[in-house]
């Protein structure tokens, strides 16, 4: 019910309430928009505010939001937008003033809408925020109204998004959706590094008794890290209009009762909507963020129409096309391309509908579709070259058919070979709801599935970030096969990168610092060793300075002491592979005799760097000392990162797959993105590894339990001697929330905790997994005992793991000397650790920049 004019939840930005839903699973939705600023030199927008108020209808109209089990229990709204000439007023909202979005307002209005949140674990937590938006390293902050206006703290009215969603992960519900309509273009405020970027609006843990929960946390910025985010004026922005057109029925999944909208089509559908807008000077806005479990957010039910969005694969073609539709049953029509506009078309037309498009330009043929409008939203983009079209390849036997049996064979190509490489979907375009098929499928393979007779839309999900959909037409008896062609990769020896995502878009010329511009390639000098103990001491002192969170000593002092013996499993050598190459790039690996490095790739920009691991294996059950796992040291482009080296040891011909890891250096990396990589060649579990860097758990959960469960199975036995494959299941397993986890996987992550002593990220993971499903006391202690366990071994592989430390040191209610000492060092390590990698790399400093 909207709340009265001087209601007093007006102060806090409540603006509808629903109190027969008080303690009971219900949606509690904030809003905050943020066009106007203190700051005179802070440009004001009008799109944000625009849009804040936009998704706030949407939820207040009684046409929008839908979900009967939990239906809309608050909504609280914070805007700022210019209000006459002083600016400064509050604006009007459903019948009464709102609160301005400043720095004061926003922290009251998130601590009454935590407060709502936890009143359910089963309620459903939406945050939409929009405004200006910074990004420091791997790090985002969206900015307040006061934001620049205290020269005593520079970054005072931003708040940094990871502080924020790891706060909210301490909130009772575990289904949350968080969107961030935000640039996240690079900021020039010159901070020292490590910097906290901004004020923290709320700080949340489980010390009351509410231990952390499994958390389908669905964090989604409207861009991807160092990128901007488009607006329009006075109008949405294009991720808003995205979001809405999505919520509305574009996202539904019509295989189930009432179209439901879930995080993962919710995420797909507005990446491919913000497509449409893509413009030929500008790159394609991409939604990013940490993805997390599944869940249903709203029921928007089946439309009489179909909505479609037709468009062409080369949009500069867009303002001279003329391009005829031919509706059947109905009529033609035309659609004339104009440069003043976004270049695509939204038709709508009834469920069925064969359409035909064809394109012209310039009085020229450019390409033609066809296709039937099916729920819940048709694409149609006309391409040039049009992908193949749907072969019949074979008949089955008519004597051993059954009903309208066929068969589809799922043929994807590219340029290596992942046994479990993508997800596919397979749903009856005219019975959505009909025995829908997901499976995983295999890159540079194929997959027989058997299907009933129909139209069908199968659509692939890839881990390089590619959504792909055929529709097709199959008859009893046909054997069809439906081909999808993965991008090439750049060169042979990065074929798995390119699978994977790894191998970003190069920057634009004018945006490529001269400092990084490639210098014409010169022969390696690989292996080239230098000792000097003076220098080393030097960079060694500096490294622990920055490295000390995951020190097990507490005073540098008492580790220097200890010299050489160090244990803190960040290990430096003193000897040093002088890698002389176009940058240049030097690699530093631990000093051991059974270590090397292997000859280089480098085609200018991108660089390939392997270590050879001498060691045979790395990591042994039985082994009577701890092996601790392998880390480098990369300086290059004015940076300096320690990036963990998954290394199983000498030969892996025993690993099913290969398991052969190296370092992608990436020259033309932007200087607040890492400058490398981490991939493992892998022909079973590259594709997980790729899923798993996206935190992209609802696809790595499918992979795992589908084409990967034998693997899975297999690394978790002693004898095949790969735990590294065994831990990265294992965090999917419990990060997605397998159904089999307990049986399965609960007594294999103590075996992984106990068997490699060396490593910290299975004592991580099980005491996760424990403190998620602690009852009492007890149990709280013996989650605790193994996250200490798990800090004391020193740097995790795993990103992820380093996450999971974090958070869950934050979540153990003791608050003594020592354990705020480790709580700081888990956050400063988190801090330092890019979440956009499965395998962790640290950067902890850099040129220039003190």
């Amino acid at each position: 019910m909207k709340l009265d004019a001087n209601d007093p939840g007006r102060q806090f930005g409540l603006v509808y309430r629903d109190d027969a839903r008080a303690g009971s699973p219900a949606a509690h939705v904030l809003v905050i928009g943020v066009g106007a600023y203190q700051s005179p030199t802070i440009r004001p927008l009008t799109s944000t505010t625009v849009s804040a108020r936009a998704v706030a209808d949407w939820f207040m109209d009684k046409a929008g939001f839908n979900n009967p089990d939990r239906p809309l229990g608050s909504v609280a709204v914070l805007l700022s937008e210019p209000i006459g000439d002083e600016k400064k007023g509050k604006s009007q909202y459903a019948g009464g003033e709102v609160p301005r979005a400043d720095s004061a307002s926003a922290k009251a209005a998130v601590r009454e809408w935590v407060k709502r949140l936890n009143t359910n674990p089963g309620n459903l937590v939406f945050l939409y925020l929009a405004s200006h938006g910074e990004s420091f390293l791997n790090r985002t902050a969206f900015l307040l109204e006061d934001f620049g206006t205290d020269p005593f703290n520079v970054t005072g009215g931003a708040c940094e998004v990871e502080q924020l969603l790891g706060a909210l992960s301490f909130a009772s519900p575990s289904s949350q959706l968080l969107l961030f309509d935000c640039c996240r273009s690079p900021t020039d405020l010159h901070l020292p590094w490590p910097e906290q970027f901004g004020d923290k609006l709320i700080s949340l843990g489980s010390r009351d008794g509410n231990y952390a929960t499994a958390t389908q946390q669905w964090a989604i910025n409207a861009t991807s890290l160092g990128e901007v985010a488009l607006g329009r004026t006075n109008d949405t922005t294009l991720f808003a209009d995205a979001l809405l057109a999505a919520l509305r029925g574009v996202a539904g999944d019509p295989s189930s009762e009432g179209w439901p909208v879930r995080p993962g089509t919710l995420v797909d559908k507005i990446d491919k909507l913000m497509s449409l807008h893509r413009m030929p000077d500008e790159r394609t806005q991409t939604p990013g963020g940490r993805l997390a479990g599944t869940f249903d957010i709203t029921y928007p039910g089946e439309t009489a129409d179909v909505p479609v969005y037709i468009s062409l694969d080369d949009s500069s073609a867009w303002p001279d096309a003329v391009i005829t539709v031919t509706e059947t049953p109905g009529a033609a029509s035309t659609i004339i391309g104009r440069d003043d506009e976004a270049p695509y078309k939204l038709i709508r037309v009834p469920l069925a509908t064969a359409l035909a498009v064809q394109a012209k330009c310039v009085d020229a043929p450019f390409g033609s579709a066809q296709a039937k409008a099916y729920a819940p939203a048709n694409f149609m983009q006309i391409r040039r070259a049009p992908p193949p079209a749907p072969q019949v390849v074979g008949q089955l036997d008519a004597s051993r058919s059954i009903g309208d049996a066929a068969q589809l064979v799922i043929n994807v190509e590219g340029p290596t070979q992942i046994q479990a490489g993508g997800i596919a979907d397979i749903i009856r375009r005219d019975d959505p709801a009909k025995n829908p098929k997901q499976i995983a499928v295999p890159i540079g393979g194929k997959t027989t599935v058997d299907v009933s007779a129909g139209a069908l839309l199968i659509s692939l999900r890839t881990p390089n970030g590619v959504l792909q959909s055929r529709d097709c037409d199959v008859e009893k008896g046909q054997v069809l096969e439906v081909r999808f062609t993965l991008p090439d990769s750049p060169h042979e020896w990065l074929a798995t990168a390119a699978m994977t995502g790894s191998i970003r878009e190069a920057p634009a010329p004018q945006e490529i610092p001269r400092v990084l511009l490639p210098a014409p390639a010169v022969a390696p000098t690989s292996g080239t060793r230098t000792f000097a103990r003076d220098a080393f001491w030097r960079v060694r002192s500096r490294l622990e300075k920055e490295t000390s969170p995951v020190l097990p000593a507490p005073s540098l002092d008492e580790v220097a002491k200890q010299g050489m013996e160090a244990r803190d499993n960040l290990i430096f050598s003193n000897v040093s592979y002088n890698v002389e190459i176009a940058g240049p790039l030097r690699l530093t690996v631990p000093a051991n005799p059974m270590l090397d490095i292997g000859e280089l790739q480098d085609d200018g920009r991108l660089v390939r760097l392997d270590v050879i691991d001498g060691s045979y294996p790395r990591y042994a059950s039985y082994a009577v000392d701890a092996v601790a796992p392998l880390f480098a040291l990369v300086n290059g482009a004015g940076r300096q990162e320690l990036v963990a080296i998954p290394s199983l040891g000498h030969s892996t011909d025993h690993i099913e797959g290969g398991w052969r890891p190296y370092i992608l250096a990436d020259r033309l990396a932007p200087f607040d993105q890492a400058l490398c990589r981490v991939v493992v060649d892998d022909a079973i579990w590259g594709a997980l590894l790729g899923f798993l860097a996206s935190r992209d758990m609802e696809a790595s959960g499918r992979l795992l339990d589908g084409g990967l469960r034998k693997a899975a199975i297999q690394a978790m036995r002693e004898k095949v001697g790969n735990p590294l494959a065994a831990l990265a299941g294992a965090l999917v397993a419990v990060g997605s929330d397998q159904l089999d986890v307990d049986q399965r996987w609960d007594p294999w992550l103590h075996n992984l905790s106990n068997w490699f002593p060396g490593i910290p990220d299975g004592p991580i993971i099980l005491g996760r997994r424990l403190l998620t499903r602690a009852k009492n006391q007890n149990e709280v202690a013996a989650a605790k005992a193994w996250l200490l366990e798990g800090f004391k071994r020193g740097a995790p592989l795993y990103s992820l793991s380093v996450d999971w430390l974090a958070r869950d040191l934050e979540a153990l209610p003791d608050d003594d000397d020592e354990m705020t000492r480790m709580r700081t060092a888990a956050r400063r390590l988190a801090s330092l650790t890019d979440p956009t990698q499965a395998f962790t790399v640290i950067r902890f400093d850099f040129e220039g920049r003190q």
